[in-house]
């Protein structure tokens, strides 16, 4: 395994103490645990490329591996995150995976496109924001409105594009 796929695997690694540091009610140890872990999806990145250590393999886990890291803690703030929108993520995320399946199935690797990226990025951000706050009992609800929304938006968009750059894959 290479520096890049193991860097991923330490995110998925740290999706554990960030859930339970949440269940905890440990904010700030949640909010440290997760900004590591979404440094690391940064960091494997950049080193894949530094090191010319960019592989499908890498491709297809880190994507897994954002999907898990994110949505688990997604899961594990709500109600501070509300559950329409943890569904509407897992849900886009859901019938994105299906897609990417259904065109390996057909010898095509779907990667991942600047939308999917923003999606990602946002969501991060959502999760710093609400952890941040929290850790210093206080809550920010108008910035939290704003990119709850702003989530949801990227959401919708890169499940739209998508579709619609895979749709031959769908057999449209």
């Amino acid at each position: 395994m290479n520096v890049p796929n193991t860097v991923t695997l330490s995110r998925l690694v740290l999706t554990v103490p960030v859930f339970l540091a949440i269940e905890a009610r440990s904010w700030k140890l949640a909010l440290l645990f997760f900004v590591l872990g979404a440094l690391s999806d940064y960091l494997d990145g950049f080193l894949a490329r530094k090191l010319n250590q960019v592989t499908s393999t890498g491709k297809v886990i880190d994507q897994i591996v954002d999907k898990v890291f994110v949505n688990s803690t997604l899961i594990a703030l709500i109600p501070l995150v509300p559950a329409w929108l943890v569904a509407f993520i897992v849900a886009r995320d859901t019938v994105v995976s299906a897609v990417r399946i259904l065109a390996a199935s057909k010898g095509t690797i779907v990667q991942a496109n600047i939308y999917g990226k923003l999606k990602t990025v946002v969501q991060m951000i959502l999760i710093v924001v609400v952890l941040f706050f929290r850790s210093l009992s206080i809550s920010l609800a108008a910035l939290e409105v704003i990119l709850i929304y702003l989530c949801a938006f990227f959401t919708m968009l890169s499940a739209i594009v998508y579709l619609y750059q895979n749709r031959k894959a769908l057999g449209g």
